[in-house]
């Protein structure tokens, strides 16, 4: 018995002849007609009446009838799982992050990604955000995970449009974002300055420090930036750099600094204390990939699995 005789089988007994069950299949009702007689012969049954004109079952046919919908299902829905598992094998994802995937524990989660879907050739690419938003813009990831406001510095900006590389070079109307977590910015001080005991302090407070900052290609740089300017305050930046380096200068009372929170639980120091940002925008990070481009299956997986879990 297979899966062939039992859908000629199935097909005549919804039919009213063999004739129309053979149309159905793309077939001729002679060979329609001997796969049913192999399957009555292994069997040993009688399937169907042939005493009449139309495809009558008999009695035992009724009964098999039911069981050969079940068989068919399953077989059916087996085909289609594997054809899907078949689609996906081969199939590459390239996911271009900022090194923030740790604090925002999307480590373990990509990690459960690959092992339900271990098919997937998927790659990840940490680099910083120059780099970053070049490779999506090029195509070289297909999607990427950073913070939204690398979508927000368009409207704020007019950047150069040969200049790939730049901050704002993505657009909100080219480009979706969802998000996978929210940040806040703190302010980093020595844990000796008068402000470290605070609940929150607010950019007035700190409008005379000396800043050390994240370095100017980051999207970190560019908010303080922009919130510097609508608090109409013209900071003294003694020099940017690395966050594990402005850590270590603030522990040493060089200045403070401005940082997402989030950046601090890997780089700790028992000399620095972190203080909320008094009304602070939020720092959603998430991922962003090109609205109208076709989603290749991988992509779809990986969306569904992230919006799924939020």
């Amino acid at each position: 018995m297979n899966f062939e005789q039992i859908d000629c089988f199935l097909a005549a007994a919804r039919c009213s002849t063999f004739f129309d069950a053979a149309e159905t299949l793309h077939t001729t009702q002679s060979s329609l007609s001997k796969q049913i007689q192999k399957l009555e012969r292994e069997l040993d049954l009688v399937l169907f009446d042939r005493s009449h004109r139309k495809a009558v079952l008999t009695p035992a046919g009724e009964m098999f009838f039911e069981e050969a919908l079940i068989l068919s299902r399953t077989y059916h829905q087996a085909l289609f799982r594997i054809r899907k598992y078949q689609t996906e094998l081969g199939q590459k994802l390239c996911i271009g992050t900022l090194p923030i995937l740790t604090q925002y524990h999307l480590t373990g989660r990509l990690k459960a990604f690959q092992e339900k879907y271990p098919t997937i050739n998927l790659t990840i690419s940490e680099v910083e955000e120059p780099d970053l938003i070049d490779g999506l813009s090029r195509e070289r990831y297909d999607l990427i995970i950073g913070r939204s406001f690398l979508l927000k510095s368009r409207e704020s900006a007019s950047p150069n449009p040969q200049d790939s590389s730049s901050l704002a070079a993505l657009s909100s109307r080219e480009y979706v974002f969802l998000s996978l977590a929210s940040d806040r910015l703190s302010v980093l001080l020595p844990s000796s300055h008068p402000l470290a005991g605070k609940a929150a302090v607010s950019l007035s407070e700190i409008a005379h420090e000396r800043f050390l900052m994240m370095n100017p290609y980051t999207s970190i740089y560019r908010l303080c930036e922009e919130l510097f300017q609508n608090a109409n305050i013209h900071p003294q930046i003694l020099r940017t750099a690395r966050v594990e380096s402005i850590i270590s200068a603030v522990a040493f009372e060089e200045g403070i600094s401005l940082l997402p929170e989030g950046n601090l639980q890997l780089f700790q120091h028992e000399q620095v204390t972190a203080v909320p940002l008094a009304d602070s925008p939020p720092l959603d990070i998430g991922i962003i990939y090109r609205k109208n481009a076709p989603l290749s299956l991988p992509m779809q997986c990986l969306l569904r699995e992230f919006s799924d879990s939020n």
